[in-house]
């Protein structure tokens, strides 16, 4: 029995012994690598790189490459150091038999460096017929040592013939930025100044570029912008809108005259509503009244041009005047009839005779009387029967006129109408035409002119509820083709 233990514990010791001195295989792989600047472009020389766990500690070379062969398996923490630079570190698996590949990036860790030149510009240096609202952009070019989120830029723009520069854009880190509102047929200049962290920079060139010819357009309106109304231009297609008037407050009933490329329209920006005029590009505001244009529910309202394109006619209160359109020459036409005051007008093209509305207190007694230019012969032409009655609008040719009126013959407090139609009279028999036959239920035709040729009338519809804002419309001179030219805007004059 004793000899028995005596081997059992032999071959006990003996397992136990191979157990303990049983050795894993060792594996290997091998590590390469490249080292760069952020931009992924800029290889860095000299850097050191180690390995945690610790293997062995290189420099990449002339290449910014670097290798470890022979090194074992498993996951490794690769860093990269150079003075100038903060470190870089990846990590990494090394799989058997197998090269794995890194790649790791060095920021400047310098307070300053001199950014890259700013070149690439959009629109392209001397290009041409660019739109008066567009995106300037450029691209970086890459320095020795290069920091994307260190690089800031200012932009300068300004007109051909400026004495000073204008900054648009200060310290912004975006190689874009949008402008809006430049000058139509003007030529700019540009120029992008990249800044360091301290006072390195660099500029680009001057690049300059022309913006497109100011279009032709032959409507104009006024749209409601927040509170306020301002004056814009499109063409006949109800395209190429181009707003005209930027101030806070009330501009509105713009008149085009072509002559002289003018447009005229009042505005409350001295409280009282005065006539400006300003070139069709919107520059040139020139003040022409004086006496401002209001009367009995008229709030600057119902003036209108001349033939000759020279002089406006427009009424204050109970007189109807006429001005040069330089503020020259101020002359009493006419006064209106008793308890009455003008409220709008409009001269016949060829004619020797001028169609104006008259209203009272309420603005549901109105009429509208054709008289001579020199305010003799005053004549009853269209008379309100219990609706609102608005205009008028010669023809071309002087032998008819529009007018609206509201055949629901609905009247309140405010003013408002149900159903506002758009009529046209032939001035020698009187005869009269709807031209509304085929409105919109629940809506009002107002502010009706005829278009260059007379073929088409252009006019506002908008919902009797004030549900929707006002819309500008135009249909045939009989009354069909009714088309919408936009959504938002009223008061249209076409010449």
């Amino acid at each position: 029995m004793k000899v028995k233990n005596i081997i059992v514990a032999f071959v006990l010791l003996i397992v136990s012994a191979c157990n303990e001195n049983t050795v894993e295989p060792v594996l290997y792989g091998n590590l390469k690598g490249v080292v760069f600047s952020p931009d992924g472009k800029t290889i860095i020389t000299g850097a050191s790189v180690t390995t945690n766990p610790p293997t062995s500690a290189i420099v990449t070379n002339d290449s910014g490459a670097f290798s470890i062969t022979n090194i074992p398996t498993g996951n490794y923490i690769i860093t990269a150091s150079k003075n100038g630079y903060s470190k870089g570190t990846v990590s990494i698996s090394v799989v058997n038999g197998e090269t794995s590949q890194a790649i790791i990036f060095l920021n400047n860790s310098s307070s300053s460096y001199t950014p890259g030149i700013p070149k690439n510009p959009s629109p392209p240096n001397q290009s041409a017929n660019q739109q008066v609202s567009l995106m300037l952009s450029w691209s970086l070019q890459s320095p020795i040592y290069y920091s994307a989120d260190s690089t800031l830029f200012d932009v300068y723009l300004y007109e051909s013939g400026s004495t000073s520069d204008n900054k648009i854009a200060s310290n912004i880190t975006d190689t874009s930025i949008s402008v809006l509102n430049l000058k139509y047929n003007t030529t700019y200049f540009w120029q992008v100044i990249a800044k360091g962290k301290d006072t390195n920079k660099t500029c680009s060139e001057i690049w300059n570029f022309t913006t497109q010819p100011l279009p032709n357009n032959s409507i104009v309106f006024t749209q409601q912008v927040n509170s306020n109304y301002q004056v814009l231009s499109m063409n006949s297609s109800g395209e190429n809108s181009i707003t005209l008037t930027t101030t806070n407050n009330r501009n509105w009933w713009p008149k085009l005259n072509r002559r002289y490329n003018k447009i005229a329209f009042t505005s409350d920006v001295e409280v009282e509503p005065q006539i400006y005029t300003i070139n069709r590009d919107g520059t040139g505001l020139f003040k022409v009244t004086t006496i401002s244009v209001a009367g009995y529910n008229n709030n600057g309202t119902g003036f209108c041009w001349s033939p000759d394109g020279f002089y406006l006619y427009y009424a204050h209160y109970d007189k109807l005047y006429r001005i040069g359109m330089d503020g020259s020459n101020l002359t009493l036409i006419s006064t209106a009839p008793q308890n009455r005051n003008f409220r709008e007008c409009d001269v016949s093209p060829v004619a020797n005779k001028i169609a104006v509305h008259t209203v009272g207190s309420n603005i549901y007694e109105s009429e509208i009387y054709l008289m001579n230019t020199d305010g003799t012969n005053n004549t009853l032409l269209v008379s309100s029967t219990g609706g609102k009655l608005e205009g008028p609008a010669f023809s071309i040719d002087g032998k008819k006129l529009l007018y609206c009126y509201d055949v629901s013959g609905f009247q309140n407090s405010t003013g408002r109408s149900l159903n506002s139609h758009i009529f046209s009279i032939n001035i020698d028999n009187r005869d009269t035409v709807d031209l509304s036959f085929n409105k919109i239920g629940g809506t009002n035709d107002t502010f009706p002119s005829y278009s260059p040729d007379g073929s088409k009338i252009i006019f506002t519809n908008s919902p009797n509820d004030g549900s929707a804002l006002p819309s500008i419309w135009v249909m045939s001179s009989e009354g069909i083709n009714r088309t919408r030219l936009m959504i938002n805007g009223t008061m249209p004059d076409w010449k």
